[in-house]
């Protein structure tokens, strides 16, 4: 074997046993830290050693009915499960129309161990009013590094319920054995989570995972009884729950510029009907829209000439649409729309935004002002001529005759009604003017070929 053969065998040979050498010691290493850290040898555990924890995250928005009846569903089903805890991760500025006494209560007599986490953090989470009462009362009381709780009071944004604060924050001081200067500050005040902390009456953890690492073994005192919290990650099963969708839209039904902008845009449609033959697709969503405001007006506090002056606000941009006026009456509807919208919420917590407003505002008079004249000018028909001369006169329908709609003649829309068989006529649809009633051309079916044939002699 030549000289070069063995030089190139030596560093292969040499290569072979440095990566083997490398390779055992890896093993070695990894060996050892499985050795010292019991989590990392997770065997499998039996179906009924597995510990359920039910998570219901509360993703904004106030406590309201739907959120009070999806808690005690949550604490219902974990009792029937027989769950090891239940979390409820919410951030609120407060509580509408909300039983509170009934969800305390359910969570006082609840045999599960329940904690509150305000989060999660670089959320600058809050717990005011009811949601902070909602925090003192469960069993574990926890908070992002950033978040805050209080002022307690109000309780509720909407209605006065008489609600015992105070024996709230008492029994968060007997159990928890905290400063009571600190809890009696929750009334009136804003407590960062470090002072509670610091008091005695919170735990600050930075999200979901690390709370339930934290009360692994942790004791909690659920009614006279003391419970022994074991939340190993091999042994936890997480369920996270929603709101169902009819809940989720009562939920969204009290978020104050939700319920603002359907309660203006519904209006809106529904005076944009009032200018069209017929009632179609528009129409049906405006009253669905101004329905599900008028649910939120009734949960939440509004004040009732506010909501009373963006409604005349639309209704005049209306009539300045119908007499073409743009002038006094557009002021005057612009004034009485913004008028209406600052003063909408009789709370500071629902006040809406000046962009929002202003935003809004420039929509409606843009809509009003622009857009419905051009399509009211579409529908006159071009100057100089008159509704009459169009009888006799074919075109085409351009939106469904069901039985009025619209048709295309001579170049410009029309106004029509059907009056041919069947109960509508389809886009498309060749027609003829054979009457006139108003300002709505009244049109038959009608067949051009037959129309341009030249009569048979017989």
């Amino acid at each position: 074997m030549s000289t070069s053969c063995l030089v190139h065998v030596r560093r292969a040979l040499t290569l072979f046993v440095m990566v083997a050498l490398v390779s055992v010691a890896l093993a070695s290493v990894s060996h050892a830290q499985q050795a010292d850290t019991p989590d990392g040898l997770c065997p499998p555990v039996p179906q009924d050693d597995v510990r359920t924890v039910e998570v219901l995250p509360l993703r904004g928005g106030f406590i309201d009915p739907p959120v009070v009846a999806q808690v005690g569903d949550i604490l219902e089903l974990a009792h029937d499960n027989g769950s090891e805890l239940v979390v409820f991760q919410f951030s609120s500025r407060g509580g509408v129309s909300a039983d509170l006494d009934a969800v305390v209560a359910r969570i006082s007599d609840s045999r599960v161990p329940v904690a509150t986490f305000v989060g999660p953090i670089g959320s600058a989470g809050q717990a005011q009013g009811a949601a902070g009462v909602l925090w003192a009362s469960a069993h574990i009381r926890t908070l992002a590094p950033d978040a805050s709780v209080g002022p307690l009071l109000p309780v509720d944004l909407a209605v006065d319920d008489g609600f015992d604060t105070d024996a709230a924050v008492a029994r968060l001081v007997d159990e928890t054995g905290g400063d009571a200067e600190v809890a009696r500050r929750l009334l009136t005040e804003r407590v960062s989570a470090q002072e509670l902390e610091t008091a005695g009456l919170a735990v600050v953890t930075t999200g979901l995972e690390p709370l339930l690492v934290e009360l692994d073994g942790h004791t909690v005192l659920v009614g006279s009884d003391q419970q022994e919290l074991r939340l190993r990650a091999c042994e936890v099963d997480v369920r996270f729950h929603s709101l169902g969708l009819v809940r989720r839209m009562l939920h969204a039904a009290t978020t104050g510029p939700f319920i603002y902008l359907l309660l203006v845009v519904g209006i809106g449609m529904l005076l944009f009907e009032l200018f069209q033959p017929g009632f179609g697709v528009a129409g049906l969503a405006g009253i669905i829209m101004a329905a599900i405001g008028v649910f939120g007006l009734t949960v939440l506090p509004v004040v009732s000439w506010a909501v009373a002056l963006v409604i005349l606000g639309l209704i005049l941009y209306a009539v300045d649409t119908a007499i073409a006026g743009f002038g006094p009456v557009t002021l005057a509807s612009t004034v009485t729309f913004v008028a209406g919208s600052i003063w909408f919420y009789d709370a500071a917590a629902l006040q809406l935004n000046p962009w929002l407003i202003g935003a809004t505002t420039l929509t409606v008079f843009v809509f009003f002002v622009f857009v419905m004249t051009s399509l009211l000018r579409a529908q006159a028909g071009p100057e100089g001529v008159a509704i009459e001369d169009l009888v006799g006169r074919p075109g085409l329908v351009r939106s469904v005759l069901n039985p009025e709609g619209h048709v295309y003649i001579d170049g410009a829309l029309w106004r029509a009604k059907w009056t041919g068989d069947g109960k509508r006529a389809k886009v498309g649809t060749p027609v003829r003017v054979h009457a006139v009633e108003g300002p709505v051309v009244l049109v038959e079916a009608f067949d051009p070929e037959q129309s341009a044939s030249p009569p048979s002699d017989s």
